[in-house]
């Protein structure tokens, strides 16, 4: 129990530091600008964001795992 308390922990903070990296990186939105004076759509990157920081973290927290863990 206390070893699957500490893998949550750690995959929780590399998701939320690769969060935060990889929104520096990948802008959120990204205004877009149709032929109209007044028509401008807002496109979000948040789905991209949020699975690009999933899969870096989950692969960092299995490398922490095995390294010191074992």
């Amino acid at each position: 129990m206390e070893l699957a308390a500490s893998l949550l922990l750690i995959l929780l903070i590399y998701f939320f530091g690769c969060l935060a990296l990889i929104q520096e990186v990948i802008k959120p939105y990204k205004a877009v600008i149709n032929q109209g004076p007044h028509s401008k759509i807002i496109v979000t990157n948040y789905s991209k964001i949020i699975l690009i920081s999933l899969l870096i973290s989950s692969a960092t927290t299995t490398l922490a795992y095995f390294l010191f863990f074992s």
